[in-house]
């Protein structure tokens, strides 16, 4: 019997990284006999999206839990392996200035992979895997995990580069990554980041790039233009990180001028759309915007399929790569957005499927680009070339359970 542990930030609830799992889970449970989900879930109030037959959830490790214990760390087998994850961040130089957050995120991780739930998905005859979909959140047990054949964990973005983190430290990565048996990064930019960040030999040899994918449609047929307007789409959480407000900035700029009437639609949510939403409300002549707000994954495809999208745009100041923007390309739509993390590798003139923008451009700068492939000429760009060769989900999903599953026989 083969068993997949199978550890989450938010799968199976209907929001954050389900849209992630989701495109990977029928590959998963195809390859193993069953798989054990362990969420960290701060928003259980969503329903649970259909999972296959031999998945299920067994826990919400974000929840408190009568078994928590603030002496677990100080068990014998705990405290050695707090201690071994202690003097690798000294020898680091990475402890003394940030103490607290390893403590924290220690007790974090010893207290997930010690609840009495998590331990009894270890036991059995079975061939056991523990994958964590992330680093951080519900990756945090994994380093403190025994009593399973191998580990594997992915990186993204917020669980890979330490100079986004709070405090400019992410907890314990040199213990995390040494108790690993597989290594995820998903774009070469994160193996990179991995392999100048840390120097360890040995990490490079257990990195793999094992890259997101989605699903598109079979045969591509883009809808015909509807008037003279440019429909511009942006997909995102409305964050700092993610400054949707510099996307309204350039759209305003475009419009002011008259070069065009804009239609934009953005769909996504967060903290500062009702400062966006106010803004908005100040459009002027030849802007209209359409804020959709969190909406179900099929609804934005959906659009794409219905709509013609003449460019996707995406003004992160730091991304892994962008999902948002490998469901664009799979419809055919050119894409806009900055040279940050893994996104030059979806994003840029070489590959066909649009226009790259320093991360510190100005506004004028980012307002032309977007115009440039707004009104560049039929067949100068083709997006879903670049999805077919890399983020079909028939192809990535597939590459990750063999990176996955194939350490039950390594």
């Amino acid at each position: 019997m083969s068993r997949l542990i199978l550890f989450t930030n938010d799968y199976p609830y209907a929001t954050g990284d389900s849209v992630f799992v989701q495109k990977e889970i029928d590959a998963l449970a195809a390859a193993f006999d069953d798989v054990v989900v362990f969420c960290h879930a701060r928003d259980s109030s969503k329903p649970m999206v259909p999972m296959p037959s031999n998945v299920s959830l067994w826990g919400n490790l974000f929840e408190r839990s009568a078994h928590d214990r603030l002496w677990t760390p100080l068990k014998p087998a705990m405290l050695i392996l707090l201690i071994r994850a202690a003097w690798k961040e000294v020898r680091a130089g990475r402890l003394w200035g940030n103490l607290r957050l390893f403590l924290m995120g220690a007790r974090v991780g010893i207290t997930q992979a010690n609840r009495p739930e998590v331990v009894a998905a270890t036991r059995g005859d079975a061939h056991i895997v523990a994958y964590a979909f992330w680093g951080m959140g519900g990756g945090l047990g994994l380093a403190w995990l025994r009593g399973v054949r191998a580990k594997v964990v992915r990186l993204h973005r917020y669980d890979l580069y330490e100079e986004g983190a709070i405090g400019g430290y992410l907890p314990f990565r040199r213990f995390l990554f040494s108790r690993a048996s597989r290594v995820l990064a998903i774009s070469d930019d994160a193996r990179r980041y991995l392999s100048d960040t840390y120097r360890s030999p040995a990490l490079d040899r257990k990195t793999f790039v094992s890259r997101l994918g989605v699903r598109g449609p079979d045969h591509l047929l883009r809808p015909e233009r509807a008037g003279d307007e440019w429909l511009i789409v942006s997909c995102s959480a409305v964050t700092t990180v993610k400054r949707v407000d510099w996307i309204f900035s350039a759209l305003r700029e475009i419009a002011v001028s008259g070069l065009a009437r804009i239609r934009w639609v953005h769909f996504g949510s967060g903290p500062l759309l009702a400062d966006l939403a106010d803004r908005a409300s100040d459009a002027p002549d030849g802007l209209v915007i359409e804020l959709r707000g969190q909406v179900e994954n099929t609804e934005v495809t959906r659009f794409y399929a219905d709509n013609r999208v003449d460019v996707f745009v995406n003004a992160s100041a730091s991304e892994g790569v962008p999902v948002s923007i490998m469901e664009a390309i799979a419809y055919g739509i050119p894409v806009v957005a900055t040279a940050v993390g893994g996104t030059p590798e979806i994003v840029s003139p070489a590959l066909g499927s649009g226009e790259l923008v320093d991360a510190e451009t100005t506004t004028a700068e980012f307002a032309s680009t977007i115009q440039r492939v707004a009104t560049a000429p039929a067949g100068t760009y083709d997006p879903r070339r670049v999805w077919e060769a890399r983020y079909d989900v028939r192809q990535t999903a597939p590459r990750a359970v063999e990176l996955v599953r194939g350490l039950i026989n390594a």
